[in-house]
């Protein structure tokens, strides 16, 4: 089985705090690179390594009354896609994926138009989250004027990295373009086209 990536944490006040440096594993499970701000349980494929994310979004993750409770916080340094002249109102999808089937998903609402968005929302997903993973994309709604919704960026979390039933998990999590997804799991976020085509007909 192949093993993602290892962390340092401190448990502090029920929370874990993450260290900055992580690292990816290459071919063979063999630790190759650090990778630089992470998130907790985030999983980075190796094309990632030398790219440029799309900006950073902040979650807190907690287990609650046989709950899965996904805060999307704030999201940092999103960019603006070329040939848009305004920002868009930026909002979260989240999918909860086991294997290549997403077994529920939930959304915010749209925050206004800048590339850094607050959003204190929290999704509460009640499916058995065990051996699953989130898929975490930002999507830009330019509204009737541009007509258009983009893509913005993309992270993953293995849930089974993560021991939210004895510590909650909140941190920065770096955002990838789709190219950048770990091998082996399935594109949710290539396009809108894709978006409506792969998700919307995903059986839950």
């Amino acid at each position: 089985m192949k093993r993602f990536m290892t962390y340092d944490l401190r448990i502090w006040c029920g929370v874990v705090n993450w260290s900055p440096c992580l690292r990816t594993a290459g071919e063979g499970g063999q630790l190759s690179e650090f990778i630089d701000g992470l998130g907790p349980g985030q999983l980075v494929g190796r094309q990632v390594l030398g790219a440029s994310s799309l900006g950073d979004i902040q979650l807190s993750l907690k287990y609650k009354n046989g709950l899965l409770e996904v805060e999307v916080v704030r999201a940092r340094g999103l960019q603006i896609k070329p040939g848009f002249k305004v920002h868009p109102a930026p909002y979260v999808k989240v999918y909860l994926v086991n294997g290549k089937k997403c077994i529920e998903k939930a959304k915010t609402t749209a925050a206004r138009k800048t590339l850094a968005p607050l959003y204190q929302q929290t999704l509460v997903f009640r499916e058995n989250f065990q051996g699953c993973y989130l898929q975490v994309t930002v999507w830009g709604d330019h509204g009737r004027i541009e007509g258009k919704k983009v893509f913005m960026g993309v992270a993953q979390i293995a849930l089974d990295l993560l021991n939210l039933s004895e510590v909650d998990a909140i941190g920065w999590y770096k955002l990838f373009g789709s190219t950048h997804l770990v091998s082996g799991t399935p594109s949710l976020a290539l396009s809108r086209r894709s978006s409506a085509a792969s998700l919307d007909s995903l059986k839950l």
